[in-house]
């Protein structure tokens, strides 16, 4: 069997610039899937913008995410940086990105200068770009200052929340120290390689905390099994799970492998997972 090139998943500078590409000229459903939303209904359905964060680390990429804390709905999942749009605060920041510039892709050029974009869908990406950074900040600290827009990826619907994703991809510049709000049990730094062992993927099996299956959930989904270091295991499953091994197809498709897990795991939900639980 021939050996997977990951080699480039290693070259500080060439990387960025490489998902840059692929992501520049990637089809995009922002303007549609937003005007489907905005009509929808009763206005119940709800968007989100998130930051899918990439940060050298150790010779190589990682992914920067987050474990949710009881505090917060879907607690103890991994996400990604991010949360509800503030439309009115969101539209505020992404005219000042507009005006100021200053968030620049990892080459150097505004925003407005990347190809194949509409005025709409460049409107759209700079409002949930500006939703995920801000958000991003109050979760973990992240300075807007301290990132390179490199791309868009498509929007993710929930299956069991009225909540549609808008996945932005950034380049964390520099190291900085995370100030953790009350949302966020702890930052996982995944590396990028490992989502290519196809050992790092099992089926999930989704448990209530009363240890019986949960009668939403007929299937078993797939998901990534990451070691926490203290004999434990996280679970990366879900939206994210998508979100992110799309990203790697798409950025890196000649590498990516067959999904094809040999175990299954199962993942316990808490008694307020679909709310949440504020002190």
């Amino acid at each position: 069997m021939m050996k997977t090139d990951l080699t480039l998943l290693g070259q500080q500078k060439a990387f960025p610039l490489h998902v840059l590409r692929r992501l520049e000229d990637a089809p995009l459903d922002y303007a549609p899937k937003h005007a489907s939303l905005v009509q929808s209904p009763g206005g119940r359905h709800l968007e989100a913008g998130v930051v899918v964060l990439l940060c050298y680390r150790n010779s190589e990429y990682v992914f920067q995410l987050i474990k949710r804390s009881e505090a917060v709905a879907q607690a103890g999942d991994i996400s990604c940086p991010g949360g509800m749009l503030e439309r009115r605060t969101d539209e505020m920041l992404g005219h000042i990105l507009l005006k100021t510039q200053i968030i620049r892709a990892a080459d150097g050029r505004p925003l407005d200068a990347l190809s194949a974009r509409d005025e709409q869908t460049l409107g759209l990406i700079r409002l949930f770009l500006m939703n995920a950074l801000r958000e991003a900040w109050e979760e973990i600290g992240l300075s807007p200052l301290n990132v390179a827009y490199l791309g868009a990826l498509p929007s993710y619907s929930l299956t069991y929340f009225a909540r549609t994703i808008f996945p932005l991809v950034a380049l964390v510049k520099e190291p900085y120290a995370f100030q953790l709000s009350g949302e966020v049990e702890k930052v996982l730094e995944i590396p990028l390689s490992y989502f290519f062992q196809s050992s790092s993927y099992a089926l999930v099996e989704i448990e209530s905390d009363q240890g019986s299956a949960d009668p939403r959930y007929s299937v078993k989904f797939p998901g990534l099994v990451i070691p926490d270091g203290n004999g434990q295991n996280d679970i990366l499953w879900g939206a994210t799970f998508h979100i992110l091994t799309g990203f790697l197809k798409l950025v890196y498709p000649e590498a990516f492998p067959d999904i094809s897990p040999a175990r299954t795991v199962s993942r316990v939900l808490s008694p307020n997972y679909t709310t949440g639980k504020r002190s």
